[in-house]
């Protein structure tokens, strides 16, 4: 009878929410109820009677793997994707998401990813090339990298709509590719300027969208995004300080991807700010790190957002 009465209180002192080790599921208050139950009723509705939902995915090379964390809780939490635009490594994830590619084969290519994956100048010859040649390695590996994962697929076939943004070195000019082959747009977007040649594409010489447009908050704005959320890799200029010549151009490029992280994040709805800290832009080994920080933070965030989005659709709903 008195094991019967102890676990009738041990039953009681959960129910009610008592503070102490007894308690191990979370108490729900009203709030958290009411905004799940909004929640589910939000991700069921057809897309014309919400908003439309736009991600942007900042540069930042290996830092941007944070990305695929972002997007594990943004899928896990059920939140519909109208509108992908990425730069650089965000050019990279968001592709192969939008692509139809699930999260864990995200993971799976974190893992494994190397830089012959990208370059077939990561070799004797490549450095006879660079040497002699003068010539800076080929990023060319990257679209059979691709093929392999995706096919030779085509933006118009992509499951999400997604625009990637490079820039034409010869005019400066800001390069948006949302039609015709993934693949080489792709390529184009994170083709690290001073680290690898020019892509020859479309009568322009095309490096890292990243030196114009960081954060493309403003492309998937033009694909018709009501609501954007930006994920964010800041760069780290206190960790290391550069010791090459590859070191100091990409630390340059991230000085001015700064700039634009400040200017461009203000125009998004919501922004989850990754702080990858300690991780070079071309250190692979680490790509799951990066993951990670992305995990916790759109974790950690994950409660206001759901609460932002649905505010903003309170309009949507009159309609």
């Amino acid at each position: 009878m008195r094991s019967a009465y102890l676990s009738l209180f041990i039953f009681l002192l959960v129910l009610v929410g008592l503070p102490g080790p007894l308690n191990a599921l979370p108490v729900q208050t009203e709030d958290d109820v009411l905004r799940q139950f909004l929640w589910q009723d939000f991700i069921q509705l057809p897309q014309e009677k919400r908003p439309k939902i736009g991600l942007a995915l900042s540069a930042g090379g290996v830092r941007g793997f944070a990305h695929v964390g972002t997007l594990e809780v943004l899928h896990n939490a059920g939140l519909p994707i109208d509108a992908i635009a990425g730069t650089s490594m965000g050019s990279v994830v968001g592709s192969l998401y939008a692509a139809g590619l699930p999260i864990e084969k995200l993971w799976e290519i974190g893992s494994h990813i190397t830089m012959d994956n990208i370059t077939p100048d990561f070799n004797l010859m490549g450095l006879f090339r660079i040497l002699f040649a003068k010539k800076l390695p080929s990023s060319s590996n990257l679209i059979q990298f691709f093929h392999e994962q995706v096919g030779d697929i085509q933006f118009e076939d992509m499951k999400i709509p997604f625009s990637c943004a490079a820039m034409d070195i010869k005019t400066g000019e800001r390069v948006v590719f949302n039609s015709g082959p993934l693949a080489i747009a792709v390529r184009a977007s994170m083709n690290l300027p001073g680290i690898f040649e020019p892509v020859q594409y479309r009568h322009r010489a095309l490096v890292d969208g990243a030196v114009v447009d960081y954060l493309p908050v403003e492309s998937v704005r033009n694909m018709g995004a009501d609501y954007i959320i930006a994920s964010v890799t800041p760069p780290d200029f206190f960790s290391k300080t550069p010791q090459t010549v590859a070191a100091y151009l990409l630390r340059v490029g991230d000085v001015r991807g700064a700039a634009m992280i400040e200017v461009s994040a203000q125009k998004a709805n919501f922004v989850l700010t990754n702080r990858v800290l300690d991780i070079g832009t071309l250190e692979l080994d680490k790509l799951h790190n990066a993951g990670e920080v992305g995990i916790i933070e759109a974790h950690q965030n994950l409660t206001k957002l759901q609460e932002d989005i649905l505010l903003f659709s309170l309009p949507y709903a009159k309609k």
